[in-house]
Parts: C-alpha cells; sequence; structure tokens
C-alpha cells in the first residue's frame, strides 16, 4: 500500500502550533470540520486529507499553493531489510 511522508507537515505544525491538538483546534475554529481523532488517523496515512482539509491547514500553515504537493502527496519509503 502507498503511503504518504507527511514529515514535513508534521514539523510545520509543530513550528507553528506545538502539538497536533493545538493545530486541529485551530482547523476547528477556522471552520473546518475535523475532530482529532480523524486528523490522527489522516497524518498516519489511515484514511486521506479531503481537498477542504487541505486548503483549511495549507491557510494556517502558510502552504503557498506550488508547496502542496511536498506536504501532502510525497510517496513515503520504507527499506527492506
Amino acid at each position: 500500500m502507498l503511503k504518504t511522508d507527511y514529515s514535513l507537515l508534521r514539523g510545520k505544525i509543530r513550528t507553528y502550533f506545538g502539538t497536533e491538538t493545538n493545530f486541529v483546534k485551530e482547523l476547528q475554529n477556522s471552520g473546518i470540520e475535523i475532530s482529532t481523532g480523524s486528523f490522527s488517523n489522516k497524518i498516519n496515512c489511515r484514511s486521506p486529507f479531503n481537498q477542504i482539509e487541505i486548503m483549511g491547514i495549507c491557510d494556517l500553515l502558510k502552504i503557498e499553493i506550488k508547496e502542496v504537493s511536498l506536504y501532502f502527496f510525497t510517496e513515503k519509503y520504507e527499506l527492506n531489510s
């Protein structure tokens, strides 16, 4: 199964908001309907982000349109030992 590497997104969240929980609260305050559990599932590759969520996240984290693919569509590669 293809997985997405959200390490850049996680780093930006920590830089701006400290924790994912704080970030989710700000997302909710901005009108994005997402629970902490749902966000956790998405950032841990159990379910995908939708366009509205991506737009809201980019707005809060000041991610430019040209950078969206780096934060949301970079494949995660795992080395087989």
